[in-house]
């Protein structure tokens, strides 16, 4: 009986290592709490459905060009286009599930005054406002494209551009390690960050590993402990300036 018992346990063990799936998961590089959260996020997501993570740190840019080209399953995370018309264009997949919020902050020189609610109205004044470069699609204007966010905020400093506008979680980070002082923050919006998959994935075996698991660690409480310090600085807006 007992020798019966310990087969059908190892027949049970086999069949769930055979079940079980290891994803590639690319995480990009942006402040160390917001790429410290992203990866035990999606670690713990995928974790709780019995599968396993395996992780690389890399430039966002690095990020999207992978899961383009198929060399990742997930990437953790991407802020979704409001606009959904837009998505057909995408080379890639949002997630079903919603995983953070993300709060994005327009930043400008002290002696430009600029409206945040002016601004999405479509820019009627043209002021020049960059942002990151995988972002540009997400305002109802036309933004210019950066790929570096010190550079920028050194460029709203010297006047030399009106703005920037990016997420919170990372620009803050940066814009007191510069200690710039010419620069004044407001609100602008809150998005949806969720997972990149594969083109078409969205629905698939993939999404639903990754809607499963996060369900599963917001019962746990899990979710709560991993997002704390993400949400005191990156979800919801802190009214400061430099």
């Amino acid at each position: 009986m007992k020798k019966n018992l310990v087969l059908f346990t190892f027949i049970l063990l086999g069949i769930f290592s055979l079940s079980a799936k290891e994803l590639k998961v690319v995480v990009p590089q942006l402040s160390p709490l917001a790429t410290e959260t992203y990866t035990k996020l999606v670690t713990a997501i995928i974790e709780a459905t019995g599968n396993t993570a395996s992780i690389q740190v890399m430039p966002f840019a690095r990020c999207v060009y992978v899961m383009e080209n198929g060399q990742a399953d997930v990437e953790s995370t991407i802020v979704e286009l409001p606009d959904q018309a837009k998505w057909a264009a995408l080379k890639y997949d949002y997630s079903t599930a919603t995983a953070v919020k993300i709060v994005f902050v327009l930043y400008t020189n002290t002696k430009k005054s600029i409206d945040a609610a002016e601004l999405k109205k479509g820019n009627p004044k043209a002021y020049k406002i960059e942002t990151d470069s995988a972002h540009v699609g997400h305002f109802g204007f036309t933004a210019i494209p950066s790929t570096n966010i010190d550079g920028s905020l050194k460029k709203v400093d010297a006047g030399s551009i009106d703005g920037y506008l990016f997420s919170q979680g990372s620009t803050d980070v940066a814009l007191k390690r510069l200690g710039l002082k010419n620069i004044s923050r407001q609100y602008f919006d809150t998005f949806n960050g969720v997972f990149m998959v594969a083109k078409g994935g969205r629905g698939g075996e993939i999404d639903k590993i990754l809607s499963d698991g996060l369900a599963k660690i917001k019962v746990s409480k899990k979710y709560d402990a991993i997002l704390a310090a993400y949400t005191a600085g990156a979800s919801s807006y802190i009214d400061w300036q430099p």
